[in-house]
Parts: C-alpha cells; sequence; structure tokens
C-alpha cells in the first residue's frame, strides 16, 4: 500500500513540475490522435476591460501542421467563437495571426503553423458584464494535416473572477505568439495594377536585401506556387506577383513581404499597399538610354567576340561592293531585320523569364554549356564551309551575282547569329543600357534593345549603302576565294575559345561530346562535299546513297549523344581565380570594408571575351599586380561562368545586368567603378587617385 502510495505522490510531483500544468489558466485539452488543444487566458482575473486576450494552444505531432488565415491552395484557417456569461450570442474571436512559414508540396503552395502552436484573439465584453466574475464558454475549429487532412472542434470552459488583473503563467505564451506577427512596414508600399508591389525609401539597400516573398491575407489573388520577380536597388526595391485571372487589380493585395538576408535572417513586414504605378525614366532619361544602348551597338564591333561574324561580313561586302545600290540596300536591310529580330526576342525572353522568376543577365545563355556547345558546331561548319570542304547555296558567302532569296535569307540568318555571339561582350555605354533595358516595361525594353541593333547594324549599312563608303572597297577577283578562306580561322578561333568555355564548366561528357562533334560534322562536311562533286560528274550514284545513309547515322549520332549527355549541371569550381585571389563573397566583401581594408572586385566569366582580354592585358601584369602588394589590396574575382546567385544580385545592386564589372573600394570605403575596357595604367590610375 505504501509503495501504491509514494507511485501515486510521485506522478502527481512530475505533473506538477511539468512545464503544461503549472499553466494554471490553461483548460482542460481536446486530444487526439494527433494534436492536443486549449484555450489561454492572460491573465488570472479579470479587471473590467473591453478587451480580453485569449490564445487557442494547439501542440501538434510532428509532420503535423494547421494553417494560416490564408491557408495557401489547400486548407482551412482556425477560427473561434466565445459566450460570455450564458450570452444567447457567440461572437466570433478576433485571431492575431502570427507569421506563417510557406509549405510546397505537389505543385500546391500553402502557409502553415507547426510544433506547438498558440493563436492569439481578442474577445470583446458584453455591456453589463464588466463588474461581473466571467464564465467564458469557446468553441474553436481548426484543421490538421500531414499525408491527410483532418478537421477537428472543441469546445472549452474558461472561469475569470472579478478582480485586479494579474498576467497568468499563460501569458509568456501569447506575448511570444504576438511578438511573432509582422511588422508594420516603415516604407510606404504600393503596388501598380499589374501586380507589381514596390517601395522607394532610401533605407532599402541591396546589399541587405538577398531575396524576398509576398504571402497575401487572402488567397485566390495570386498564383501562389509561381516565382516571384525580385528587384532591389539603391532606395527602390520591386516584387512582381503572378496575379491568379491576369487582369488588372482594382485594389491592392495585404499580406506579409518576407525580406531574408544573404545569412538567411528574415524579417515579416504587414503591407498594406495603395495602388500607384511604378515610376519610370522621363522620356529624356529613355531617350538617353537609347543613345547609349546605339553607341554600346556601334562599339560592340570592336569588340573581340564579334570579330568572327565581322569577318564574314567582311566577306559579304566585298561579293556586293560592285553590285548595283538596290542589292546592297537589300542586303543591308535583310541583315539588320535579323539582328533587330534577335534583339527583340531577346528582350521578350528576358521580360518573360524574368517575369516567371529567373534572374537572368546579360550573356546569359553563355551560362548554358547545352547553348555554348550548338554554337561552337555551328561555328565549325561555317569555317568548313569557308574552306571549300563543302558548299551549299544558303551560305553566308553568297556571291552577289547570283543573289536570290537565299541570299538575302542569309544577311538575315548573320545578323542573328551577329548577336547571339556579340552578347557576352559589354562595351562602353552598355551597361548603363542594359541594365535600364532588363528593369523596364516591355516597351521600353524593345525600343532599348532596338537601338542596340541599329548600332550594331550601322557600320555595315554605311558601308554597304553610302556610294563613298562602297568606292573604297576593291573589284571581285581572285582575292576574294583566298579571303573566304583566310577568314574561317577567325571562326575556328572562336571555336577553340567556346570549346574552351565548355571546359571550364567542368563537365566531362560534355567537353567529350563536343570534341566527337567536331569529328562527326568534319566527316558529314567531308561527305556533303564528296557528293556534290559526284552529283555534278554524274557518277556513283549508289555510292551517293550509301554516303548518305552514312550521314543521317552521324547525324543522329550526335543528336542523341547531345541529349544524353549534354545538360546544364551546377558546379561550385571558380575558373579563373588565381592563386593570390579571393573568390568573390558578399559576406567577405562587408567584412573587408568593415575592417577599411581596400578591395579590387572582378566580376568576370569565361565566356566573356572582353573579361578575358582585360584580365591578361591589364590585370594580370606585373605593374598592376605590384601595385595591388603594394597598397595591400585584396583582389576578389567573382566567377560568372556558371549564374551565381550573389554575382547576380551583386551586379544588380550596381546597376549592371553583364559582365565585366570592375569596382575598387578604397580604406575610407569610397566605391570607385572602372571602366569596361582597361589598360595597366588606368587600373593603376584608379589605384592612386
Amino acid at each position: 500500500m505504501r509503495a501504491w502510495l509514494l507511485f501515486f505522490l510521485g506522478v502527481i510531483g512530475l505533473i506538477t513540475l511539468s512545464p503544461y500544468s503549472v499553466l494554471a489558466k490553461e483548460t482542460d485539452a481536446v486530444i487526439s490522435k494527433h494534436d492536443q488543444t486549449t484555450i489561454l487566458s492572460e491573465s488570472d482575473t479579470y479587471d473590467g476591460g473591453k478587451e480580453l486576450t485569449l490564445g487557442l494552444r494547439i501542440k501538434l505531432d510532428p509532420k503535423w501542421h494547421t494553417y494560416w488565415i490564408n491557408p495557401g491552395d489547400a486548407g482551412e484557417p482556425a477560427s473561434v467563437s466565445v459566450k460570455v456569461n450564458g450570452d444567447s450570442k457567440a461572437q466570433e474571436g478576433k485571431i492575431e495571426w502570427p507569421s506563417p512559414e510557406r509549405l510546397t508540396e505537389n505543385g500546391l503552395m500553402s502557409y502553415i503553423y507547426k510544433g506547438d502552436v498558440v493563436l492569439p484573439f481578442k474577445v470583446t465584453m458584453p455591456e453589463g458584464n464588466h463588474d461581473k466574475d466571467l464564465t467564458l464558454k469557446v468553441k474553436a475549429r481548426w484543421l490538421v494535416c500531414a499525408d491527410v487532412c483532418i478537421p477537428e472542434e472543441g469546445e472549452f470552459a474558461l472561469e475569470l473572477p472579478k478582480g485586479q488583473a494579474t498576467a497568468s503563467k499563460e501569458a509568456p505564451l501569447i506575448e511570444q505568439a504576438l511578438s511573432q506577427k509582422p511588422q508594420k512596414s516603415l516604407w510606404d508600399m504600393h503596388m501598380t495594377p499589374k501586380g507589381i508591389l514596390w517601395a522607394k525609401n532610401d533605407a532599402i539597400d541591396p546589399t541587405k536585401i538577398a531575396d524576398a516573398w509576398f504571402m497575401p491575407e487572402k488567397s485566390g489573388v495570386i498564383d501562389q506556387v509561381a516565382p516571384q520577380t525580385l528587384s532591389v536597388k539603391h532606395g527602390l526595391l520591386t516584387l512582381t506577383l503572378p496575379l491568379a485571372d491576369k487582369k488588372e487589380l482594382e485594389k491592392p493585395i495585404s499580406g506579409i513581404l518576407v525580406l531574408q538576408d544573404a545569412q538567411k535572417h528574415i524579417q515579416h513586414l504587414y503591407v498594406q499597399p495603395s495602388i500607384a504605378p511604378l515610376s519610370t525614366p522621363a522620356q529624356t532619361g529613355l531617350l538617353l538610354l537609347i543613345g547609349s544602348a546605339f553607341l554600346g551597338g556601334i562599339l560592340l564591333n570592336l569588340m573581340p567576340c564579334v570579330f568572327p561574324v565581322i569577318a564574314m561580313k567582311l566577306l559579304s561586302l566585298s561579293r556586293i561592293g560592285q553590285e548595283h545600290i538596290h542589292v546592297r540596300y537589300k542586303s543591308s536591310i535583310a541583315y539588320t531585320v535579323g539582328i533587330l529580330c534577335c534583339f527583340i526576342l531577346m528582350a521578350l525572353a528576358f521580360v518573360g523569364l524574368r517575369w516567371m522568376g529567373s534572374q537572368l543577365g546579360w550573356g546569359f545563355q553563355f551560362q548554358s554549356v547545352g547553348f555554348v556547345v550548338l554554337l561552337c558546331w555551328l561555328l565549325f561548319v561555317i569555317a568548313l564551309n569557308f574552306l571549300g570542304v563543302f558548299n551549299v547555296q544558303f551560305s553566308l558567302s553568297s556571291t552577289a551575282s547570283t543573289r536570290s532569296s537565299s541570299g538575302y535569307s542569309s544577311d538575315f540568318f548573320t545578323g542573328l547569329l551577329a548577336v547571339l555571339v556579340a552578347t557576352p561582350c559589354t562595351a562602353p555605354f552598355m551597361g548603363i543600357a542594359i541594365a535600364g533595358a532588363l528593369n523596364a516595361p516591355l516597351w521600353m525594353s524593345i525600343l532599348i534593345f532596338v537601338g542596340m541593333g541599329l548600332g550594331l547594324a550601322l557600320p555595315y549599312v554605311l558601308f554597304a549603302c553610302v556610294p563613298s563608303f562602297a568606292r573604297i572597297l576593291p573589284r571581285p577577283g581572285l582575292w576574294m576565294d583566298i579571303l573566304k578562306q583566310f577568314l574561317a580561322f577567325p571562326l575556328l578561333l572562336s571555336c577553340l575559345w567556346l570549346a574552351w568555355v565548355v571546359y571550364q564548366h567542368q563537365q566531362s561528357m560534355s567537353f567529350l561530346v563536343l570534341l566527337t562533334g567536331f569529328i562527326g560534322l568534319g566527316f558529314i562536311a567531308w561527305a556533303v562535299g564528296l557528293i556534290q562533286q559526284l552529283y555534278m560528274q554524274g557518277t556513283y550514284r549508289f555510292f551517293r546513297v550509301i554516303m548518305s545513309g552514312f550521314i543521317l547515322a552521324t547525324i543522329i549520332l550526335l543528336g542523341s549523344s547531345f541529349y544524353l549527355f549534354v545538360h546544364d549541371q551546377s558546379s561550385q569550381a571558380i575558373a579563373q581565380v588565381k592563386e593570390d585571389a579571393v573568390p568573390f563573397s558578399a559576406q567577405k566583401l562587408e567584412q573587408l570594408r568593415k575592417e577599411h581594408k581596400p578591395v579590387f572586385v572582378n566580376m568576370t566569366a569565361s565566356w566573356c571575351l572582353t573579361c578575358m582580354v582585360n584580365d591578361k592585358v591589364a590585370l594580370s601584369s606585373a605593374k598592376v599586380q605590384k601595385a595591388f602588394k603594394e597598397h595591400h589590396i585584396t583582389y576578389m574575382v567573382g566567377d560568372w561562368t556558371q549564374y551565381d546567385q550573389s554575382i547576380g544580385n551583386f551586379l544588380k545592386a550596381h546597376g549592371r545586368e553583364g559582365v565585366p564589372l570592375y569596382i575598387y573600394y578604397a580604406a575610407d570605403g569610397k566605391e570607385k567603378v572602372l571602366p569596361q575596357i582597361l589598360t595597366p595604367q588606368i587600373v593603376i590610375d584608379y589605384l592612386s587617385k
């Protein structure tokens, strides 16, 4: 008997000491297989106030959750109703919702709570009850989900005697839940009719906002699982929300804006935006962007990445120089239209991909190893054509004397190719234009890209259409065939560069497929040339059929190899970080600047020939390296060969959408942005200013 008594007292003692039982004003629990639910009170007594704060506490088993006021694409929020002192009418408790977390499952988005959940709610005291003891009858409904969802409900009774208010032992739980409510935003938030949430404030710092997302209070207003596109600049934040029905908003959407920094620290802001258009650059600003794009397009002709296409156009100019002016007009128009079409398609692609949530920058296609492999193969085939291994009517070297629709199609195709090859480079004046285009409305982006395309096409148009320029061109002759063969070698050098870019992606199978493709394409070109010769002679028909079969089999083999083995796999390798350089890190850069240490940041990529030339000519020179050591400058390299969000954010924070970008942070904290074309003396001058 004594043993049973001691055991009973021990159990009572454990229960008394447990954190659940010490909460004196917690009702009896409604217990299910997956949770236990109670009602909490912030006070042990009722002091006659107009409102009383209670809490719905749901202690969930692991892997189970319940829902926020907007449950998302599935679920139901909790609700409570309260009767005070036998009142015949129950009032709805106003729940003060803490910030939830997101859960994505099977293509659906939910906003949930897990673990020990407390949902505070307010109860208004009916008239005539302020001087009485309180008897509260609370009815609650809630939904708990894991692999299945189970609706639950419970009724709870709570007695609060009249007296001076004293905090209950449950009060810290309610206070903690209230502290988890989103803070009211200190920024004036606005929303455009197309669903762009934006704010302008000097406190907005792109180095402190790495990611953001919005959780609306009401379901069904946005596509909650679709990506939300963030753009942060000094003083301006925009977040594009994918609207559910694609119609313009008449009323703004309230909800929680979640900001996350590079260290994954999260801040929840409650926003009630007003409907207002996002201010865009004035007309003079737009003209300035178009003018910068036009000048940048002209200078883009001098960038090393465009040399292969310029070589093709030199050959075309040599062939049409003595032709009738109408032929030259049509050729230049076809070339210009090809350039403009490619730029417009790029503008549409940029805006569309960013609307879908992709944070892409200028030259993004060269971050795809598949694109680089295909472009390398294309230039290799064109080079073989220039060398005379084979010849087809639709080529980049159509003769002027026999120009037809295929010849003008060739000019159009060359314009497309010029843009695709040119996009790794950013010429002077292009940086501000590209940044403006990629962050402007679609119509403005198209205008800016059209300006850049006209600049790129201008030199060819001048030589083709202006008589004084056309007279400079020599007369046709044998030298044109020699020039055609010679111009194959710049194309082969471009193939070598692109093969090196694939190698920098550190994907051995992709590199092997690329090299195998050279052999396969060489065989196809040789076989096509042989078939053409035999066809002209009218001999070996059966042999030509067999060779055609071999060509088809080789094409299938190359296509299958490309499909199976060439993939854009992520890699953390840094391609061009030298032994005396530090890989770029936003945290490391911030730390060095706080310690007042000078830092030189080089944003580069292996597919950016301008970057490679600057590195070889200027940054790797003994003169500049000596200056770095003498001034104790940390040389920090960010390699954007493959997409890196931290580098992308850094570029956007400085108004750039592509590389190269060179910034020198002096010891006194001043920031100096260097030109995009460097010499050793330019770098040293910036370091010594």
